[in-house]
């Protein structure tokens, strides 16, 4: 693994380790890019564009799901720019969360983030997901936004 390739994956984890699994934000600027492009179902309307919007959508999920425990981080690695990391956890659904109300029952995630780095921060992260037991959870809102018509 080149060098450059071991510090995007230092970069990655701490990404995922401290912004994703503890909400903390205030590393976010540390880790992303300031244009950071995001394709996450946190969005279903289309790509989170920049690292303020990210926040902003990203605070609101994890207010509304605090994590029940530690985000365990099951697979990683890193090519040249890319850092792939997949990872476990289970988060309470606490709050309501787009007009879902709580429902205060742990919820499991299992993600696969794909990144792109450029000087040493994150610019785009391709977010895919097993997450039935939430998409399942957030249909009746979140599938209209998604499945709409393209006539209208």
């Amino acid at each position: 693994m080149t060098e450059i390739a071991k510090q995007n994956l230092i970069i990655g984890h701490t990404f995922v380790k401290q912004f994703l699994g503890k909400g903390d934000t205030s590393i976010a600027s540390d880790v992303l890019d300031e244009s950071v492009q995001v394709i996450t179902g946190l969005k279903p309307t289309g790509p989170i564009d920049g690292l303020d919007e990210y926040k902003q959508i990203f605070s609101r999920f994890f207010d509304a799901f605090p994590p029940v425990s530690e985000l365990v981080i099951e697979d990683s690695f890193a090519v040249d720019d890319r850092v792939v990391i997949r990872f476990r956890s289970v988060q309470n659904h606490a709050k309501d969360f787009f007009g879902v109300a709580a429902t205060n029952r742990p919820i499991t995630f299992i993600e696969t983030h794909v990144m792109r780095l450029r000087d040493q921060k994150i610019v785009e992260n391709i977010v895919s997901a097993t997450n039935l037991e939430f998409e399942m959870l957030m249909a009746p809102v979140l599938a209209p936004l998604i499945l709409k018509s393209e006539h209208q």
